[in-house]
């Protein structure tokens, strides 16, 4: 199991309409294709303006089956559209979990 943190800087205001985008266009857009966050927040303290998303995966070749089904649906240009001027910066990390029982 790997996880990928997704973190989205949003211009000043833009919170409510990327929200509503993420709500009607996005969740059920990439859910078509197997994919559901596990957590999907919005900062409140610290770095305002800015959505986190987690998300789990067997292993990088679902990863990349499932989003790249998602980068070929027509609706991804439609919603990369009305949020071009909302995402100031995307980062992605792969998180791999620590198996502690491994360690002596």
């Amino acid at each position: 199991m790997i996880y990928e943190l997704r973190t989205y800087q949003l211009a000043v205001g833009g919170l409510p309409e990327y929200l509503e985008v993420a709500r009607t266009k996005i969740l059920p857009g990439v859910a078509e294709y197997g994919l559901k966050p596990v957590g999907f927040w919005h900062t409140e303290i610290g770095p305002l303006n800015e959505v986190v998303h987690l998300w789990a995966y067997a292993d990088l070749n679902e990863r990349q089956e499932k989003w790249g089904k998602w980068a070929r649906d027509p609706r991804r240009g439609e919603v990369m559209a009305k949020l071009r001027g909302i995402i100031i910066s995307q980062s992605n990390k792969i998180l791999s979990p620590t198996d502690f029982s491994a360690m002596k």
